[in-house]
């Protein structure tokens, strides 16, 4: 009888295992920034290094964040950056240099010292759901440039970007299009100010 039993029991073991492993998996979606080209200007004569971004604790997360109130936030599961937004953003912000023509761009593992210094910071980055009849997607960076004068660095220019970008509606999708749109209306601008820098 004994045996039998253990038998049984091993049975349904192997069967709740069963049922375990054909469970289907979590399905999760990742996201990108959708950037468009940066409109070119004249070129610029400097060289400069963009350093990768740092973030604020609440922009670091690589899953989407949303305000629901005005103290609670919340991570979606399902929904992440393919990357972390830093990362992300680091690649897209020398690109978009680049591509305007500020400058001769170098990454921080150049040899060759450069007259700027750009340290970009994501400071914010959410979907603002408090009113859900007007949700916005809120990014925002803080860019400090330094300048380099013989063997020292000096700043330069700093500076705050904030966007609030209305939403098509509360949606994945439509957050992160709102925040392509405010990231590279914060580049646009922050282009034309690193020109004026002396």
């Amino acid at each position: 009888m004994s045996k039998l039993r253990g038998v049984f029991i091993l049975a349904c073991s192997l069967a709740a295992v069963s049922c375990t492993l054909r469970q289907p998996a979590v399905r999760t979606d990742s996201f990108d920034f959708d950037l468009p080209s940066a409109p070119a200007g004249r070129p610029g004569g400097r060289s400069i290094t963009v350093l990768p971004f740092t973030a604020a604790p609440g922009a670091s997360g690589q899953m989407l964040l949303y305000r629901v109130d005005d103290v609670r936030y919340e991570r979606d599961f399902y929904n992440r950056w393919l990357v972390p937004p830093a990362r992300l953003l680091t690649g897209g912000l020398r690109q978009w240099l680049g591509q305007a023509r500020v400058g001769e761009i170098r990454e921080p593992s150049s040899p060759l010292a450069s007259d700027l210094i750009v340290q970009p910071r994501l400071t914010e980055l959410y979907a603002d759901y408090r009113n859900t009849s007007q949700p916005c997607a809120i990014v925002a960076m803080t860019i400090v440039v330094m300048q380099r004068q013989a063997s020292v660095s000096r700043q330069v220019f700093e500076r705050s970007y904030r966007r609030e970008v209305p939403m098509i509606g509360i949606s994945p999708e439509a957050a992160a299009e709102g925040w392509s749109r405010g990231v590279a209306d914060i580049l646009t601008a922050f282009a034309v100010d690193l020109r004026r820098v002396d």
